[in-house]
Parts: structure tokens; C-alpha cells; sequence
């Protein structure tokens, strides 16, 4: 067959080839439409609601709800999940984010994290209300005495739970054996008296009493130790898509967190005694914290 004749022959089958591979997806974008952003969710109230009255209107759910619309262009979908396998699943590298991840070493190893979002502050040791001529019996009351002196004490900790560096470390010298994976189950046991105390912040024992229906059943104790506000973040697995999403959400944190009304979100549920001291640490070290 002569050079014209096969001209004829192949050249429909090379402009179709072309035009495939302009139309067609390619591994990236299919792999891109067939992995969208998890924003992996699971009940931590007052920070995530899943049931009740104000369900999704919690403090990371709203700032979850502002990052998704302003990340609208991208497929997006959510996942309610407990912690722990939250943190498996990252560790995986599934395309998973998550609202409220406090950064450490070890997390760093396979997650990327945005600037601060909110803040856990500040720290108390929760017992039920009835056991407080126990502890005030204690004397002034430090949280190392007690996690080192007195093992007749029980108390328990959210499974891969941070609390930030100095209570990390505290923790790590003086370990607790028993740990659980929701919020809601703690403070039942510490209703009930299968746990002595808790060490958590004031906002969520206060919503969770309220939702056990005993608005006073805990006592919120002042500890000795000077304990810095920890800064949750989105927290997203360390893949080239999680890393993207990071950098995004950055941009939209730094023209959001200024304002009022993102002041008010992060400031929900908290107790009015301990919101001069959030709007101090706020103007401050929040803001300027990378």
C-alpha cells in the first residue's frame, strides 16, 4: 500500500486518538473526582453535635460549615467516625480532614495541620459535685500530686487524645490506665461514680451536665499548674491533596478569624467567668500563632 493510501488509513484513527486524550480524564482528575475531602466528624459537644437540639451547630461544626462553603469548588463529603479511627485512617493515608486536631510531634509524621481555629482553654480537674469535700480535703489542688500520689483515684482519658504539650508530657510520667472513646460515656461514668475525676475543659463539662439533665452535678477545680491554651486546627492526612487543602483553608483563616463573628463561634458555650481570659489569649497568642 502507497504512502497516500496509508495517510487515508490512519489518519482518522490519530485525530480520534487525539481527541480522546483531550476529552477523556486522565489518572489524575478521575483519581481527583474519585477522592473527594472527607470531613471526618463525631460527637465532642460543645465542639461537635451530633444529636439534639443544636446537632451540627457546635464550635467546629460552624467553623466547618464557613471552610466548606468557601471550599465549594471541591468535591466534599462527610464521615462520622470515633477518634481513634479518625487517626487510623490518616495514618493510612486516607483523604480525610478533621476540625479540632491539636498538632504534635508524632501526629505531624502523617498529618499536616492548618493555623489555629479555636482554643481549649482554660484547663480544670471535673468531679461530681458530691465528692468535693474529698478533694478540697486535699488541699491546693495539683494535678501532679494527684495523677502521682493518689492511685485510689480514677479517672480516664479520650483514646489518642492531646491535651496539649505540658499535660502531654504530665501524662506520659504518670500514665492512666483507663480511656475511652466518647465524651458523653466519661462523664456518665463520672456521674454514676465509676470515675473519681476527669481533666477537661470547663465548656464541655458544662454542656454535658446540662445534657445528662443535672446542670450542677460537677464541680469545675482549679489546678496549681499554669497550663497554656492548646489550639486546635483542621488537620488533614499529609497527601498531596490534604496539603492543598491546608494551604486553602489557611487563606480563608486568615481573613476570618479577625472578625466578630467568628470571635462569637469560638467563644460559644464558654462560661462567663473564663471569657476575659479567652479574648486576652484571642488578641494575642491566638492570632499570632502560625
Amino acid at each position: 500500500m502507497g504512502g497516500e493510501a496509508l495517510r487515508h488509513v490512519f489518519l482518522p484513527y490519530a485525530l480520534a486518538a487525539i481527541l480522546s486524550a483531550l476529552v477523556l480524564p486522565g489518572p489524575a482528575s478521575a483519581q481527583a473526582e474519585s477522592s473527594p475531602l472527607t470531613w471526618a466528624i463525631y460527637d465532642a459537644a460543645p465542639f461537635m453535635m451530633r444529636e439534639g437540639p443544636d446537632t451540627d451547630r457546635g464550635i467546629f461544626d460552624r467553623i466547618r460549615h464557613i471552610l466548606s462553603e468557601r471550599l465549594s469548588d471541591l468535591p466534599q463529603t462527610i464521615l462520622e467516625a470515633p477518634f481513634p479511627r479518625i487517626v487510623s485512617a490518616m495514618k493510612s493515608g486516607a483523604n480525610w480532614c478533621f476540625v479540632g486536631g491539636v498538632k504534635t510531634p508524632e501526629r505531624e509524621t502523617f498529618a499536616v495541620f492548618s493555623r489555629p481555629v479555636a482554643m481549649f482553654y482554660p484547663l480544670r480537674i471535673i468531679i461530681n459535685r458530691q465528692a468535693l469535700p474529698r478533694f478540697q480535703a486535699l488541699g491546693p489542688l495539683s494535678l501532679t500530686n494527684v495523677l502521682r500520689d493518689h492511685h485510689d483515684l480514677k479517672t480516664s482519658l479520650l483514646r489518642n487524645r492531646s491535651l496539649g504539650p505540658t499535660i502531654d508530657a504530665l501524662l506520659q510520667r504518670y500514665p492512666v490506665k483507663e480511656q475511652h472513646s466518647d465524651f458523653g460515656e466519661a462523664f456518665r461514668m463520672l456521674l454514676t461514680g465509676r470515675l473519681d475525676y476527669l481533666i477537661d475543659y470547663s465548656n464541655i463539662a458544662g454542656y454535658y451536665a446540662e445534657r445528662l439533665g443535672q446542670a450542677d452535678a460537677f464541680a469545675l477545680l482549679l489546678i496549681e499548674e499554669s497550663i497554656e491554651p492548646v489550639f486546635p486546627r483542621v488537620m488533614c492526612a499529609a497527601t498531596p491533596e490534604g496539603r492543598n487543602a491546608v494551604q486553602r483553608i489557611d487563606a480563608i483563616l486568615e481573613t476570618e478569624r479577625p472578625t466578630d463573628a467568628y470571635r462569637t463561634i469560638v467563644e460559644a458555650w464558654s462560661a462567663p467567668q473564663d471569657r476575659p481570659k479567652i479574648r486576652a489569649v484571642y488578641d494575642t497568642t491566638f492570632l499570632a500563632t502560625p
